[in-house]
């Protein structure tokens, strides 16, 4: 008798102990996803529109409402990009993916009515090292390629003077290099999204 209770208090009781334990912490992690769903699926489409007009170089206040408000004034959505109008004329903005060192790289370009002159440029998603590659998000590295043409040249973070230089990221030459191959991309794709050449 002796034998069998240990059997159980030894075995089986752990065992359904763990269970019971990890059911509850499943149901209350799964309840805690479907509660926060939908405010992490409209936090991230805000944080998609705020980075469309942010490549399109266009004013918004920067919060929820003034990114929906300033989006849908704005931005029209058309198959695989996206037109900004205003006093400025038109703008498109594009979606382009591309790798990084660790990652995948997002990224909206804004570019002019000539297809070729770069509005803005505003990341949407990478995985690259904090504090090194993901310097990349820092406004300084995006704005400097406002007014300028592709392909461009990378420099030393600092010198970049030439209208078709900008500065790379002391420490993280990849992920410079992988974002310069990346933004050469833009005009072909521009040319083949809007233009269909």
């Amino acid at each position: 008798m002796s034998v069998q209770r240990s059997f159980y208090k030894d075995r089986v009781y752990p065992l359904l102990f763990m269970f019971i334990t990890t059911l509850v912490c499943i149901l209350l992690t799964s309840g805690l996803h479907l509660l926060t769903l939908e405010r992490a699926d409209a936090n991230e489409l805000s944080f998609a529109r705020r980075a469309i007009l942010q490549a399109g170089d266009l004013e918004f206040e920067n919060t929820t409402e003034g990114i929906e408000r300033a989006y849908h004034q704005q931005i029209t959505e058309e198959v695989g990009y996206y037109t900004a109008t205003g006093t400025f004329g038109k703008r498109y903005i594009i979606p382009l993916e591309g790798p990084g060192l660790w990652g995948t790289i997002a990224i909206m370009v804004g570019l002019e009515e000539d297809l070729q002159t770069f509005s803005g440029v505003a990341i949407v998603s990478q995985n690259e090292t904090p504090g090194l590659g993901a310097r990349i998000e820092e406004s300084w590295f995006t704005a400097q390629f406002k007014g300028k043409r592709a392909p461009f040249t990378m420099v030393e973070e600092g010198t970049a003077s030439a209208n078709q230089e900008v500065d790379a990221i002391t420490g993280a030459t990849r992920t410079s290099e992988y974002f310069k191959n990346l933004t050469a991309r833009v005009p072909a794709e521009a040319q083949r999204l809007i233009r269909g050449e």
